[in-house]
């Protein structure tokens, strides 16, 4: 029996779980993930972990007490990575051409391990449609791009906190157990979730009011998160534009008995605050002023930019 190439997974999310009536996006994160997650899984017979997220846009609100559908496909294999393109449908709204509107959609990529979590060998993917042949195509020209801005980001330098006036927010955590479904190790979604958070509560800090995330993109997984391990997610204002804030990501984990942290993912999410019309309202101004962090507020927007720009359209197959 061939393996599939595509996968679609359903969830609801319940009001009492999100009172102001819209799902937040590190729960639409992690919706995203489990589905890109089955996809590559599938594909490779083998476990897999999240190795990079692309952009993700969230172009519409998902309402609570609505089943959405979450489809995913794959769109380019490595030697050792799958690639999968993603999308959130909402069944009951329909856009203009009376089809399911898509609330949001991104690129991942998975790496393909064995029990001991050592990257494995991954079954070639040969596209045999005109549209399969195009996505993997338009795949293989933009993985260059993909990691320009991250790759920025490795060796950017962090003004200590005293040494800046940018809005700093840090999470100290301990990974539950609850977080764990796959092998005692935290998965991508969950890490996204966490992301989301720190991205919330500190544009939410500077802002002086609600905010959601428009854009969340350039996330690189570089080592993984177990049970039990003790977390640490600095989510920092690096630039604001007339009605949205640019936060920067970075996340460390290490053990409990040790004073030793290592990063274990980072990236850059925009989050606005809309008013009772749902339209984004102007943000208070920060200015980078000093070299450092004039030097990571450029990374952080060309990183935006250049992901605004590598856009995967879902064509037909």
């Amino acid at each position: 029996m061939p393996a599939r190439t595509s996968i679609a997974l359903n969830f609801r999310a319940e009001a009492y779980d999100f009172p102001d009536g819209s799902v937040d996006a590190g729960t639409v994160m992690s919706w995203l993930d489990k589905a890109g997650y089955a996809m590559a899984a599938t594909w490779t017979r083998t476990n897999v972990v999240a190795a990079y997220v692309g952009n993700m846009r969230f172009q519409h609100s998902v309402p609570v007490e609505s089943t959405v559908v979450v489809q995913a496909r794959l769109i380019r294999t490595g030697k050792k990575t799958v690639h999968v393109q993603t999308r959130l449908l909402l069944p009951e709204q329909l856009d203009e051409d009376g089809q399911p509107t898509v609330a949001t959609q991104c690129v991942l990529i998975y790496t393909a391990v064995n029990d001991a979590g050592d990257p494995v060998p991954v079954p070639p993917w040969e596209p045999t449609t005109e549209g399969g042949l195009a996505r993997r195509a338009l795949a293989e020209r933009r993985g260059v791009e993909h990691r320009a801005g991250e790759d920025a980001l490795d060796t950017a330098v962090f003004p200590e906190p005293e040494d800046t006036s940018a809005e700093i927010v840090t999470l100290r955590f301990v990974a539950s157990t609850k977080e764990v479904p796959r092998g005692g190790k935290v998965p991508g979604g969950t890490v996204l979730r966490w992301i989301d958070t720190a991205a919330d509560v500190c544009a939410a800090r500077w802002v002086g009011a609600p905010v959601v995330a428009v854009f969340a993109g350039g996330v690189r997984f570089l080592r993984e998160v177990r049970s039990g391990d003790l977390v640490e997610i600095e989510a920092r204002l690096v630039h604001t534009t007339k009605r949205s804030v640019y936060v920067v990501i970075r996340a460390r984990t290490g053990s409990r008995t040790s004073r030793e942290m290592h990063s274990f993912a980072h990236g850059v999410s925009v989050m606005v605050s809309t008013g009772p019309d749902g339209k984004a309202r102007e943000v208070p101004a920060w200015e980078a002023t000093t070299a450092e962090e004039k030097v990571l507020e450029k990374m952080s927007v060309d990183l935006v930019e250049l992901r605004n720009r590598v856009v995967y359209e879902w064509a037909r197959s």
